[in-house]
């Protein structure tokens, strides 16, 4: 679904309005769904830091994506200064230690904001970590790094798998590929 308002495009994956919708109509679903949505507050709150910032430096939201990994937010090609926009592409993962420390006591919730702040300083597109690695380092040398990463991510998530019967990694690996090979806007 695509609903364009205030000249922000906010583009919704179908497939997250299903579930969505299926989280109201049963509660069987609802007991399944509720982590998941509850991770989904820490991603929207990490995105909202990179909202926040990157209004403050003059940039504008062109368009806001929500899907079942996520939200994704893309803004206008204003160029700032490297450490402006380091600062808009750390905010995300430095949101999530902030709400690791004040939730210190509640394990779920301090792990699930450690491992969101970790995961996405990964330098694989499209995590904050790309973004980090792109200021810095040349499209050959990116592209060398995110192999790297992919590679490591894939043997952790398969180990992982194999060793707890935990899908979640390897599904995530997937996504990424499938993001990663789709998305028209990867530099190549």
């Amino acid at each position: 679904m695509r609903i364009k308002k205030c000249n922000i495009l906010v583009e919704i994956e179908n497939l997250f309005i299903i579930i969505l919708i299926s989280f109201f109509i049963s509660d069987k679903i609802k007991l399944f769904l509720t982590s998941y949505f509850v991770c989904y507050l820490f991603i929207l709150f990490h995105e909202l830091s990179h909202i926040l910032l990157a209004t403050l430096f003059g940039k504008k939201i062109e368009k806001i994506k929500l899907s079942i990994a996520g939200v994704c937010v893309t803004f206008n090609n204003v160029e700032l200064e490297i450490v402006k926009d380091l600062i808009i592409y750390i905010a995300g993962p430095i949101a999530n230690i902030c709400l690791a420390i004040m939730f210190y006591n509640i394990k779920f919730i301090f792990e699930i904001n450690v491992f969101l702040a970790v995961l996405n300083l990964v330098p694989v597109y499209p995590l904050d970590g790309y973004n980090i690695a792109n200021l810095f380092f040349s499209k050959k040398v990116i592209k060398n790094i995110e192999y790297t990463f992919l590679s490591l991510l894939f043997l952790i998530s398969f180990f992982i798998f194999i060793n707890s019967f935990n899908p979640s990694l390897l599904v995530f690996f997937i996504y990424i590929m499938l993001i990663k090979y789709v998305s028209k806007n990867h530099i190549k």
